[in-house]
């Protein structure tokens, strides 16, 4: 990795330095936050708040069908409420994952908190995204990390991802992949390696919720036109919106597959931007390596769990960016399971980790990305910075 660079600074020097590192990363928040209170909701996202099962069980509408119990038609600024709500309730679930796995408050936990929170790729591209489910993946993910491991408790798990793929089908390849890795994780640290009756029943409930995303995908479609569709959202609508929307509820996995691969080339042009982003998180994702890493020694069973997990949430992802082309957003969702699933890992084998000074807050390379992370908003939907 090369040799780095020291800062030659007094304890109480780095200490300001990092408290103005936090303080761009809370500048960051502030600016996403007035764009997107300044900016119309998506109308991508605004369509997803007026469909509703009126007319039979259909994919992507348990959200528009709650929205059809109070309100006769949608307002802008409730769908506003509703995603800062959610991205409030994700941040604070977060809050308590990190200080779960990071008790101290010196200046290099308050240096990973930059890193972490304030970063493009997750909760500022929550707000950047404000609108979009993904938040309700994250939400889930992070009870995963915390409930005690009990049948009630994962019970209460594979319901709420029922209730996942009910808000959007994708889900199944985003966020539940890294919530049951999350699971086998713990269990099998929790056991001491690999139960036979435990892994039966995570098996079991993962074909369970295959069973409901399969029906989805393959019943979950209006039973009538799509013009006739159209007309009953714009009877709760307050705005206009494209009528190309609609196509989110008609069209297969080999049309969106198609126009997936017809963006692709873009993405290609933009890998190098793809590539920065993850470079300037580098010290941090050295930190959690030098913990993850001695595992495959000292704790083989649990090392191997990870590594399956890894594997299922990479898989989730790749399958997810054929079918789709958020890219960006994705990237960023991925992170976080990545995030989640190491807290997982490190605090169910060595516990909470009380010394993070191998963060090095004195080091310029350290500081430098921290800040460089700290003051970009966020990394965008499709497109990096888009």
């Amino acid at each position: 990795m090369g040799t780095i660079v020291h800062i030659r600074t007094s304890g109480a020097a780095e200490t300001r330095l990092v408290w103005g590192i936090a303080g761009l990363c809370l500048a960051g928040f502030a600016v996403i936050i007035l764009h997107r209170c300044l900016s119309p909701v998506p109308a991508s996202e605004y369509v997803h708040r007026l469909v509703t099962y009126d007319d039979g069980l259909i994919r992507r509408a348990l959200v528009g069908e709650i929205y059809s119990w109070f309100l006769p038609a949608v307002p802008q600024w409730v769908i506003r409420i509703e995603a800062f709500a959610f991205v409030a309730a994700a941040l604070g679930l977060f809050a308590m994952v990190f200080r779960r796995l990071f008790p101290g408050r010196g200046a290099d936990t308050l240096l990973i908190a930059c890193f972490l929170i304030g970063s493009p790729l997750l909760f500022k591209n929550f707000i950047g995204n404000l609108g979009k489910f993904d938040t309700w993946g994250a939400i889930v993910a992070m009870l995963a990390v915390l409930m005690p491991l009990r049948a009630r408790a994962f019970g209460i798990v594979w319901a709420l991802c029922v209730m996942l793929l009910f808000v959007h089908h994708l889900h199944a390849t985003i966020y539940i992949p890294a919530i049951y890795a999350i699971l086998l994780v713990r269990m099998v640290n929790a056991n001491g390696g690999f139960d036979i009756g435990d892994l039966t029943a995570l098996a079991t409930s993962v074909i369970l919720l295959a069973g409901v995303f399969l029906g989805l995908l393959v019943f979950g479609v209006p039973a009538y036109g799509a013009d006739a569709f159209l007309d009953a959202m714009r009877e709760r609508s307050l705005r206009s919106f494209p009528d190309s929307h609609v196509n989110m509820w008609y069209s297969t996995v080999g049309q969106e597959m198609a126009g997936s691969f017809a963006i692709l080339p873009q993405h290609i042009l933009r890998l190098p931007l793809y590539a920065a982003f993850v470079l300037i998180h580098l010290p941090i994702i050295v930190f959690f390596w030098r913990r993850l890493a001695p595992l495959a020694t000292t704790h083989r069973a649990a090392h191997q769990a990870f590594v399956i997990g890894a594997v299922v949430i990479v898989g989730g992802f790749l399958a997810t960016n054929i079918v789709t082309f958020d890219y960006a957003r994705h990237l960023g969702n991925m992170a976080l399971c990545f995030v989640l699933l190491a807290a997982a890992q490190i605090l169910s084998t060595t516990g909470p980790i009380e010394d993070a000074g191998d963060i090095q807050p004195e080091s310029r390379l350290t500081l430098t990305a921290a800040a460089t992370v700290a003051v970009i908003p966020w990394i965008g939907t499709v497109f990096p910075l888009i």
